[in-house]
């Protein structure tokens, strides 16, 4: 896991700059040890697993093979569509008509998938890896400048929910975590990380760029007729002088 620097805001309005906090080895010990603690917990109270959600759904009838068949139907295209926007030679109006379509497509396979998720959401693993995460937040969220722990231990944590900081300092633990499985940075906004937000995030780059080198460009041009004006006068103001 590494360092993650963020902005927040307190109670009244206030900006502050907190930092994940890597775990050292001892944390991450412990933190460990929550999650195995919170999985057993939960599996004596009965709460299905990972392993048993898919069966708990068919044999209530919440989940067919025709709608897993549109699942992976939806998320193929998906797929496809991203692949669409790598085409350097793509025009803006065909762009966004890409992007539009997968926006439609990502909240279809949302809607679909809501009952699946809501069970999914309430495993041991999720329970477990919940608790995992506020341990985690609790001893690794400190002030960016003095490095001072914003909460005391997890029940702290718990107990501040209702805070500010909290949902954005339990959001940056939990992409921390993200990025330490896949290996790979990650911004507070995951969405930003949909092929069609960065297709939009690079043209609206690309278009500021162009606006500003224009802009750059009449101010220059501009500039020079004003000097042209400049030396045409002081010329001017020579013959007059000579003759």
């Amino acid at each position: 896991m590494q360092d993650r620097i963020f902005t927040t805001k307190n109670d009244n309005g206030e900006d502050l700059v907190l930092r994940f906090k890597r775990p050292n080895q001892l944390v991450l010990s412990k933190a460990e040890l929550t999650y195995r603690t919170a999985f057993s917990r939960a599996f004596r109270q009965d709460i299905i697993t990972n392993a048993e959600v898919e069966k708990l759904l068919r044999d209530r009838g919440l989940w067919d093979e025709e709608q897993q068949e549109k699942s992976e139907e939806l998320r193929q295209k998906i797929l496809e569509l991203e692949e669409k926007l790598k085409d350097p030679a793509l025009s803006n109006e065909d762009g966004d008509t890409i992007c539009a379509s997968i926006d439609i497509l990502r909240l279809e396979v949302m809607s679909d998938n809501l009952v699946y998720q809501s069970i999914a959401d309430n495993t041991c693993e999720a329970i477990a890896k919940e608790s995992q995460n506020e341990f985690l937040c609790s001893e690794c969220i400190v002030d960016n400048k003095t490095s001072t722990k914003v909460y005391k231990d997890v029940d702290d944590f718990k107990a501040r929910m209702d805070e500010s900081i909290a949902a954005d300092a339990f959001r940056e633990t939990v992409i921390a975590v993200l990025e330490a499985r896949i290996g790979q940075s990650l911004p507070s906004n995951l969405s930003d990380e949909y092929a069609e937000n960065k297709w939009r995030n690079e043209r609206l780059q690309k278009q500021t760029e162009l606006v500003a080198a224009a802009l750059s460009e009449a101010k220059k041009e501009k500039t020079e007729e004003k000097d042209e004006k400049k030396t045409k006068k002081r010329k001017k103001k020579q013959v007059k002088k000579t003759s």
